[in-house]
């Protein structure tokens, strides 16, 4: 197992040298960690995790040292030949092929959203009124069209209660088909004319229509869009204050795409200020997420079924060490064929 001691801590391993000596020679092994749940994390004062069991089985027998670094930390002492791979969450991406190489995949999966449970911010209030707003203004121009017919139909037969000037005569049809519409009839005012009862008919029954329909349409705004997160595409992020972890690949994909960001130091900040409400969604690696809300907030933030792209994850190598990068595929190539990798995984992500 790994110990967690220090920033920067030496591990003994025993053995399996001929693997990579002949990679390396005398150069000493240098493995840089960062810790991403469930590929890499501590647990009573050891590290563990999906790519720390790959390593072991990898390389059960050689002489190593870990250095703790940040993801760009890790990156960058790879490019320079300090460090020969990284366990973490490493995924393959287009900026990052162009100065490292990377091992055969061990694992795919993929970007995700996170937004905050129950979460009802002043744009989801604002949605329900424009959704509500958007029913009434048909009904409205249909009040003034049944209003101004019912008037021209009964301002010669029923002058009393339909007067003939147009201003009076259209507040009397309009209030006639308001009350009709709601109540099926209030009973001061009613038509007289043939033309007017079959009207009548045909409105009262259209009420009970569309009223039924606007009910509907208020019901469904103010419970299942409730329900449901304030983001269901990443079009919703253009709108959204999002959040992303400084130096993963979430950076470049919001980048690529041209959607603001606000980047944090740590997944866990940025998971604490979704909770607080101070943003309205996180973009971050998929399992990675899952992990640390199981543990850390069930109930308050969850991860929407939404892909958003197809990450593979793999050990990425200085692009000069080739030797050390073809004995490492072919044991993972060997762990995959035999089934061991997918053992490893499953321990971790099945949980």
């Amino acid at each position: 197992m790994f110990p967690a001691k220090s920033k920067i801590f030496p591990l003994l391993c025993i053995c399996f040298a001929s693997f990579f000596d002949s990679a390396y020679g005398d150069k000493p092994l240098v493995l840089g960690i960062k810790e991403a749940p469930p590929f890499v994390f501590k647990e009573k004062g050891e590290l563990k995790g999906i790519t720390i069991d790959l390593w072991n089985t990898i390389n059960s027998n050689d002489k190593f040292t870990i250095k703790e670094l940040t993801l760009e930390e890790l990156l960058a002492e790879i490019k320079e030949d300090n460090i020969q791979t990284g366990l973490g969450a490493i995924s393959i991406t287009q900026e990052r092929e162009t100065y490292l190489n990377f091992s055969t995949p061990y694992y795919e999966s993929g970007l995700a959203i996170a937004t905050k449970l129950d979460n009802a911010p002043l744009f989801y209030y604002l949605e329900v009124v424009k959704k509500i707003l958007g029913a009434l203004v048909p009904w409205i121009i249909l009040l003034f069209i049944v209003g101004l017919f019912i008037w021209l139909v009964e301002r010669t037969k029923n002058e009393d209660q339909f007067h003939r000037p147009i201003k009076e005569g259209m507040v009397a049809g309009i209030w006639w088909a308001c009350v009709t519409m709601t109540t099926v009839g209030y009973g001061d005012k009613t038509p007289k004319s043939l033309v007017g009862r079959l009207a009548a008919i045909v409105w009262m029954f259209s009420g009970i229509i569309l009223i039924s329909s606007l009910t509907a349409t208020i019901t469904t705004s103010l419970t299942i869009d409730r329900l449901q997160s304030s983001v269901q595409s990443v079009s919703d992020l253009e709108k959204r204050k999002t959040g992303v972890a400084r130096g993963t690949s979430a950076v470049e994909f919001m980048e690529e795409r041209g959607l603001g960001k606000i980047e944090f130091e740590s997944l866990e900040m940025g998971m604490d200020a979704l909770k607080a409400g101070e943003i309205h969604a996180f973009v971050h690696d998929k399992p990675i997420m899952k992990h640390i809300i199981s543990k850390q907030y069930a109930g308050s933030i969850e991860v929407l079924n939404l892909p958003l792209n197809k990450e593979l994850y793999a050990f990425p190598v200085n692009e000069n060490n080739r030797e050390f990068l073809e004995n490492f595929n072919r044991k993972i190539v060997k762990m995959i064929e035999t089934g061991e990798m997918r053992k490893i995984i499953n321990k971790y992500l099945l949980k």
